[in-house]
Parts: C-alpha cells; sequence; structure tokens
C-alpha cells in the first residue's frame, strides 16, 4: 500500500474520545477530541496538539445515530463529502459505510471484513478484543484501502492503508477523515 496513517486512541476515556493521526514515518498528522454526551457531533481536526490551526471537521447531520450522515468540511467550511451509515444493519449486524462525493453521489463502500464476525463483536465482548475490526473501502469494484484495528488494554489503534488508486479518487481530507470517524463511532459503540 502507498499511503499509511496510523489512528490511536485510548482505550479507555470517560469524558470524550481523543484520537491522534501518524503518517508512516511516525509524524503527527492531526488530532482531534470528541466530546462525550452531545446530541449532534462536530469535531474539528487540528495539525498539532497546540490546536493552533484547523484542517478539517466532521459534523453528523442528525442526533440518532442509526444511519447517520457524517459530512467532512474543510477549514474553509466547504462540504468535500459525506461518510453514511448503512442504518440498523450497521448498527446491528456489520459496519457498512457509503462514502458520498460532495453532490450526495454513492462513490464507494466502506465495510467490516465478516457479517459473522461483526455478529460476534457486537454481543460476546472478548471476541472483539481477539479478533478485532477489519474494513475494506471500495470505489468502483477495486479495493482502494484497509483499515485494521488492533487493540491492547491501553490503546486502540487502526492501521490505514491506501492504495495510489485512493489518492487519485478521494482527496487527502477525505483519506484522513475516514479512519478517524470509524475510530470515534467504534469508541462510542464500546
Amino acid at each position: 500500500m502507498d499511503i499509511q496513517y496510523t489512528v490511536k486512541r485510548q482505550f479507555w476515556q470517560i469524558f470524550g474520545t481523543t484520537v491522534r493521526t501518524y503518517d508512516a514515518a511516525g509524524k503527527l498528522v492531526c488530532l482531534a477530541h470528541a466530546k462525550a454526551f452531545k446530541l449532534r457531533e462536530q469535531i474539528t481536526f487540528y495539525t498539532d496538539e497546540a490546536k493552533s490551526q484547523a484542517l478539517f471537521s466532521i459534523q453528523a447531520r442528525q442526533i440518532i445515530d442509526i444511519g447517520a450522515t457524517y459530512d467532512i468540511t474543510g477549514a474553509d467550511g466547504q462540504r468535500l463529502g459525506s461518510l453514511r451509515r448503512k442504518g440498523l444493519r450497521s448498527t446491528f449486524v456489520r459496519d457498512e459505510w457509503l462514502l458520498l462525493d460532495p453532490n450526495e453521489q454513492q462513490i464507494g463502500i466502506i465495510t467490516e471484513d465478516s457479517q459473522g464476525l461483526g455478529l460476534l463483536r457486537r454481543y460476546i465482548d472478548f471476541v472483539a478484543f481477539l479478533i478485532p475490526q477489519k474494513f475494506e473501502i471500495t470505489i468502483d469494484d477495486q479495493t482502494v484501502g484497509t483499515l485494521q484495528q488492533n487493540k491492547n488494554p491501553f490503546t486502540v489503534k487502526l492501521q490505514c492503508d491506501y492504495t495510489s488508486a485512493a489518492k487519485t479518487q478521494l482527496s487527502d481530507t477525505i483519506l484522513l477523515a475516514i479512519p478517524n470517524l470509524l475510530a470515534i463511532i467504534e469508541a462510542r459503540q464500546n
């Protein structure tokens, strides 16, 4: 894979979720803190620990997460695309997300690796720890990226690998937003 990011979040955070994203060289690319107990989520990602420069934002359109759409906007506020959760199936069976362009047209899909494992992970706690989630990002029936979760008692890591084809079809901001949103949503599910 040509483009790699690692998204890290602490495992047990009571008041929200902090995520940090690193490139393949281990350099911080962005960070954000998603507050707990927000009815309609808006998360701003920054380029540094001091939060001096906004990079992009993700905002939920709905209050309820089932079938929610999350808009990804650049630092200038312009919508770059969206991720839409595939309703009840994604909540109770296995995660599936639609990748939408700025005009609400579907351009891809993000799918959890297995329906059977998805069910087991949701209802038997230790399965999610022993067999973490894995996602495929598909555009035009071609896999352009994978997300692999790794857990230990202190940190959850989401390793994101994109092919060069992903860079030609998606902006750098969307490539960063996908693993970050999934890491934050997964934290809420647990």
